[in-house]
C-alpha cells in the first residue's frame, strides 16, 4: 500500500489554476475582486476567518446571537485544559473572531461578538477586567499608553481606549472598513479596505495620509503595500520610505487583494504569508542582505497568524487545527495538533498563547513543544478538489486498515487534528474527510469519499469513525461494501432530531445539522457483525445539566435527552457486535474537541493496538 502513498505533502509541487480556483473561491464564498480583503498580524480573524473559511462561522452567526438559552450548549472549554499541549485555557466572552495584543505580561482580547473587551493577567490566567465596547471591532493594538481599536461601525473608524479610565475616549473616522494596523515609531498606522493609510499619533492626531495597506512589523520596519503597484516595501521609524521594496515574483501574487497579508521577522529573514493558492497557504521569505525574495511553497490551507519564538517561526492554520513550526533557514516545518481553530498569535516570556474561536472563544497558552501532539507527514492532500479535500496523514501497517474520519458536519474536518495525530502515530494512515468551506448533504459527503478514495488508489479495509451527524455519512458510506473493518461513532445524532429540537424549543435556532430522511435511513442495511462502538454524551453535561434544566424546563430538557439516548440505542442496534462508551464532562459537539483519547482507544480497541 504504500507505494500509492506520496511520501511528502504534494502542495509543495502542485500546479494549480489560480485563477480558475480564486474564481470558484469567489464565487462560492460571494466576494468581488474589489471585496477582497487584507490582514496584518494584529488585525486578524474577519476577512480570513469569516470571509474564508468560515462559511461555517456564517452561517451559525444567526444561531450565536440568539437569546441566552441556546448559550446552554456552548462546550464546556475548561475540560480543554491539560490537552492534547494545551497548558492553560481561559474561556472568553463569545465564540467567533477574538483578536489580541500584549502589553507587558497583560494580554488584551477582543471578542467581537460580545462587544468585550478583556484584560488578561498571563502570569495568573485571571480576567482582571472587561469592558463594554459600543461597536463591531475585530482589531486591538497597544500603543502610547492606549490601545487602539478597529471598528466596523459608520464606515470604519479607530477607538481609541483609555485604560486608566476604563473606556473610549475619542473616535477618528478613517473613511472605510479598517485593514491592518500596527503601533510602529511611536505612532498608530492604520490603513482601511479602499487603499488609504493614516499615521496617528498618540495624541490622536491624524498626520499624514497615503497610499498604503499595513502588513505588519519585522528587521526594524514598517512594511505597507501599494495597492497600485501591488510592491511591498518598508517604512523607517522615522517615517523614510522605500528603503527596501520586495519585487512581485511568481508564487506570491501581491498584485491581487489576496496577495501578501501580513509579514513576521524569523532567523533573519523577513516572513510573508501570501495567497497563490486560495486562503493563505504560501509563505515566502525575504532576505533584506542579498534582496532575494523566494517563495516557500504551500504548506497547508488555513494559514492565519505567525510569530517569532527561540528562532523559529510558528505558524497556525486554523482550517486544519495546527501549529507550524518552520525553520526558518530550511523552510521545513514540523506540523502540530491543536484543539481547535486557533485565530491569532502572540508571545509573552517566551511563552506562546493563541486566541481561538472553534470549539468556542478561548485565549489559550500552549504547552511546551515536548508536550505538543505531532501530526504525522502528509501523505495523501489533493488540492485539486477544492473545496473538498482528503487530508491523509501517517505510514502503512502490513495489512492494517485505513481510518476514515467524518466530521460533525457544521464543524469540519479539521476538527480530527488531535485524534488524526495521535492514530497516525500510532502506525496507521488515517484521512479527514471534508469540506473546506463548510456543510453539505450527508449523501455529497459520502459520494465525495468514495471518489476521492478511488482517485488517491487507496484500498480497503476501512475503519470508519464519524461524530455527531457524520454518522448518516458513514452509514451511507458503509451500506453494501465488504470492505468496512469497524466502525466507531462518536455521539451520533439521532434521525430527526433537529426538527423534534425545533418543535420543543421554538426560536432557539441551533447549528446547521444534517439529517437523513427516516425513509432513506430505512432503506441501509444493518452492520452485521461488523465492530461497532459507540461513544455517547454525557446527559450530566447536556441535556441532564442544571443550566439546560434552569433554561429549557425539566420536561424539554428530559424529552431532548430521552430522545437523543434513544438514538443511541437505535444506532447500537445496528450492528451484533456493539459496544457503548460514556464521553464523561463532555457531549454534542464538544467530544472530538475535549475527549479525544476517549475516541482514540475506541479505534485502537478494535484494531488490538496499543497507544504509541
Amino acid at each position: 500500500m504504500i507505494e500509492l502513498l506520496e511520501s511528502l505533502d504534494p502542495a509543495k509541487n502542485t500546479e494549480v489554476d489560480s485563477v480558475e480556483l480564486r474564481a470558484l473561491v469567489d464565487e462560492k464564498v460571494g466576494l468581488s475582486t474589489q471585496m477582497r480583503p487584507s490582514v496584518s498580524r494584529r488585525w486578524k480573524a474577519w476577512p480570513i476567518a469569516a470571509a474564508g473559511f468560515a462559511v461555517v462561522v456564517v452561517a451559525v452567526v444567526p444561531w450565536l446571537f440568539q437569546p441566552d438559552p441556546i448559550n446552554l450548549l456552548v462546550p464546556d472549554l475548561a475540560s480543554l485544559n491539560g490537552t492534547a499541549g494545551v497548558d492553560r485555557l481561559i474561556p472568553l466572552a463569545a465564540g467567533g473572531v477574538q483578536t489580541m495584543d500584549v502589553d507587558g505580561e497583560t494580554i488584551w482580547v477582543m471578542s467581537a461578538l460580545a462587544g468585550k473587551l478583556q484584560k488578561v493577567s498571563a502570569l495568573s490566567g485571571a480576567i482582571e477586567a472587561s469592558y463594554d465596547i459600543d461597536g463591531h471591532v475585530e482589531g486591538v493594538v497597544v500603543g502610547g499608553s492606549y490601545l487602539w481599536l478597529s471598528s466596523y461601525d459608520h464606515d470604519g473608524e479607530v477607538l481609541r481606549f483609555d485604560p486608566e479610565a476604563g473606556g473610549v475616549d475619542l473616535v477618528i473616522p478613517i473613511g472605510g472598513m479598517p485593514g491592518g494596523s500596527e503601533w510602529f515609531g511611536e505612532r498608530l498606522w492604520v490603513s482601511n479596505q479602499s487603499g488609504d493609510m493614516f499615521e496617528i499619533s498618540a495624541m490622536g492626531e491624524v498626520l499624514s495620509t497615503r497610499r498604503g495597506d499595513v502588513k505588519g512589523q519585522g528587521m526594524g520596519y514598517l512594511w505597507i503595500n501599494d495597492p497600485d503597484t501591488g510592491l511591498i516595501s518598508s517604512v523607517s521609524p522615522d517615517g523614510a520610505t522605500d528603503e527596501f521594496v520586495i519585487p512581485t515574483v511568481e508564487g506570491a501574487d501581491t498584485m491581487s487583494g489576496w496577495g501578501i497579508r501580513k509579514v513576521a521577522e524569523a532567523g533573519g529573514f523577513l516572513w510573508l504569508m501570501d495567497g497563490d493558492y486560495p486562503f493563505g497557504t504560501n509563505l515566502s521569505r525575504f532576505d533584506p542582505e542579498t534582496g532575494e525574495f523566494r517563495s516557500m511553497g504551500g504548506y497547508t490551507f488555513g494559514l492565519l497568524d505567525m510569530v517569532e519564538l527561540g528562532g523559529s517561526l510558528w505558524v497556525t492554520s486554523h482550517t486544519d487545527h495546527l501549529l507550524l513550526k518552520v525553520d526558518p533557514d530550511s523552510g521545513e516545518a514540523v506540523r502540530y495538533a491543536v484543539p481547535g481553530k486557533v485565530g491569532g498569535l502572540s508571545v509573552v516570556d517566551d511563552e506562546i498563547w493563541a486566541t481561538f474561536y472553534q470549539p468556542g472563544g478561548a485565549l489559550v497558552k500552549l504547552g511546551r513543544e515536548q508536550d505538543l501532539v505531532e501530526s504525522r507527514d502528509v501523505v495523501f492532500d489533493d488540492w485539486s478538489l477544492y473545496p473538498y479535500r482528503l487530508l491523509c496523514t501517517g505510514s502503512s501497517v502490513e495489512g492494517g486498515p485505513t481510518i476514515l474520519l467524518e466530521p460533525f458536519d457544521w464543524i469540519d474536518y479539521g476538527s480530527w487534528s488531535v485524534v488524526q495525530a495521535q492514530l497516525s502515530a500510532s502506525g496507521y494512515v488515517v484521512c479527514a474527510n471534508g469540506y473546506v468551506e463548510g456543510e453539505s448533504t450527508p449523501a455529497q459527503r459520502a459520494a465525495d469519499l468514495k471518489q476521492a478514495l478511488d482517485e488517491s488508489g487507496l484500498p480497503g479495509p476501512y475503519l470508519l469513525v464519524g461524530a455527531g451527524d457524520g454518522a448518516h455519512s458513514v452509514r451511507l458510506f458503509a451500506d453494501g461494501r465488504t470492505d468496512v473493518a469497524g466502525v466507531v461513532l462518536v455521539d451520533p445524532m439521532p434521525l430527526g432530531f433537529a426538527m423534534f429540537y425545533d418543535d420543543l424549543l421554538p426560536g432557539w435556532g441551533h447549528p446547521p445539522w444534517s439529517d437523513l430522511d427516516v425513509g432513506e435511513s430505512g432503506a441501509l442495511g444493518d452492520l452485521g457483525g461488523i465492530p461497532l462502538t459507540i461513544i455517547g454524551q454525557d446527559s450530566s453535561s447536556v441535556f441532564g445539566s442544571d443550566r439546560f434544566i434552569v433554561g429549557a424546563g425539566r420536561e424539554t430538557a428530559e424529552a431532548l435527552d430521552e430522545y437523543w439516548q434513544n438514538g443511541l440505542e437505535f444506532y447500537a442496534s445496528l450492528s451484533t457486535n456493539s459496544n457503548s462508551v460514556v464521553a464523561s464532562g463532555s457531549g454534542l459537539d464538544a467530544i472530538v474537541s475535549t475527549k479525544p483519547d476517549v475516541i482514540v482507544a475506541a479505534v485502537l480497541a478494535q484494531l488490538g493496538t496499543e497507544p504509541n
